[in-house]
């Protein structure tokens, strides 16, 4: 079975239903068309009159950030631009949706149901009679989601320019689901189990933190691992902008990928002869929380990103793009064609820019807006479906056909039932917080 190199996570998942799909970027409601900015109120420094004072007491009743135009509840996770600059927060443009973004999204969580119901189900269970074809590719997948998240995350950081609202953002739309489908799964492995390994209490406290791997245990569902990698890139990202990286970005991004290079492959090497070693250990703990075997693909989405805004010398740019995806194949033991890295960037350039009207298709969107439920519901539980329909005699093409409009119902009703609701109401409720934080800062203004 072809999976993707780990990270924080192997390349192949060693559970029952391995695979491989980051919730990514953003996992988003429908997009939207249009959507154009407000105007950015001016920062505290620059008050110079009544007037404004009273505008900017109003912006901040309404829960706009005085400052970053930052969170609010209307802020969509994924704001995959048309246009916009980086540099100043407070210059802003106007922007929309760029739906063939969306549609890769799409596109890859098509592919992932797909991989996990035919190969990696016929690899670890097998169907009763051949099921006539698999679908083998879910290793690219993996590219796609992590160069997407890249680019998406790292216009989001930039754009609203506090990393508090950026993790906050990020943990409101990831984990309240998150921890529902756990539960799902434990009961899920406990009642009705195909690997005949129950899952220790320890286990199970592993998997409530998002990194089950750092304490040395498995995903319960192990199409998880990728949302530990997401989750470690996040703590890169923000740490490389509080730093100052992402402005000098060659020399952050720059100094992650010479430490992929070097150490990735020198761990490789050196496991068999000194993988009991504590520095081993410690060196391997640093590769995981540094994600240095993805490095390559966050730094290309994060490349396209600064192409697609103007910001540094294009060529420049360029060059890094081939640079990272010179040092990924370097790395992956040969795991990954590089014709297929080189097409899933030419679509993602593409997309951003959008040059494929053809995503623009309803389908696409509707699918991309349910991909995170589906990503987290389809594996286990369709899996125990699939087992279930085949022992009962059916051909196994009816029983991929009832799984697969299974799935993607499920995750509609999830998505519109259960994800929407709770995340507006948990970014309505972070809103409301960072209005009561802000406000005194306001009042001093007023009173001065």
């Amino acid at each position: 079975m072809q999976s993707a190199p780990p990270p924080s996570d192997s390349d192949s998942a060693t559970g029952p239903f391995s695979g491989h799909f980051p919730p990514e970027h953003a996992w988003d409601n429908p997009p939207v068309q249009e959507r154009w900015e407000e105007p950015v109120v001016p920062t505290l420094p620059a008050v110079r009159s009544s007037l404004e004072v009273r505008q900017l007491a109003r912006a901040v009743c309404k829960g706009r950030d005085v400052s970053f135009g930052g969170f609010s509840p209307a802020d969509s996770e994924q704001e995959t631009l048309e246009s916009e600059t980086v540099e100043t927060p407070s210059t802003l443009k106007p922007h929309r949706r760029i739906l063939e973004l969306d549609a890769l999204r799409a596109m890859a969580a098509i592919n992932l149901v797909l991989f996990h119901f035919t190969h990696v189900y016929a690899v670890k269970f097998g169907f009763s009679s051949p099921l006539g074809g698999e679908w083998p590719y879910g290793a690219y997948g993996v590219e796609l989601f992590f160069i997407l998240s890249g680019f998406v995350n790292s216009m989001s950081l930039m754009r609203r320019g506090k990393p508090v609202d950026f993790v906050a953002a990020r943990l409101i739309r990831i984990v309240p689901l998150f921890l529902m489908v756990i539960f799902a799964n434990l009961w899920i492995v406990t009642f009705a189990p195909l690997n005949g390994q129950p899952v220790s209490t320890q286990q199970f406290l592993a998997n409530l933190t998002l990194m089950p791997r750092v304490f040395g245990y498995e995903c319960i569902d192990p199409v998880m691992w990728t949302l530990q990698v997401e989750m470690m890139f996040y703590f890169v990202l923000v740490t490389l902008f509080c730093k100052g990286y992402l402005q000098r970005y060659f020399v952050g991004w720059g100094s992650l990928l010479a430490a992929s290079l070097v150490l990735c492959p020198a761990l490789d090497a050196a496991q068999a002869s000194y993988g009991h070693t504590s520095l081993f250990a410690a060196l391997s703990a640093v590769r995981h929380l540094l994600v240095l075997d993805f490095v390559p693909l966050f730094a290309i989405g994060f490349l396209l990103y600064m192409i697609k805004t103007g910001v540094g010398p294009k060529w420049k740019n360029l060059l890094g793009i081939v640079v990272a995806a010179g040092v990924f194949h370097s790395i992956d033991h040969g795991k990954h064609n590089p014709a297929a890295t080189a097409l899933i960037i030419g679509l993602v350039t593409m997309a951003a820019y959008g040059k494929i009207p053809v995503l623009r298709m309803k389908p696409f969107v509707t699918i991309s807006a349910i991909s995170y439920a589906l990503y987290l519901c389809h594996n286990n539980l369709g899996c125990v479906l699939l087992n279930t329909f085949d022992q009962a005699g059916l051909p196994p093409l009816v029983c991929l056909a009832i799984v697969i409009v299974f799935s993607f119902a499920l995750a509609l009703v999830i998505t519109n039932r259960i994800e929407q609701p709770i995340t507006k109401a948990l970014r309505r409720l972070y809103a409301k917080v960072s209005e009561r934080v802000r406000r005194p800062s306001v009042a001093e203004a007023v009173a001065g």
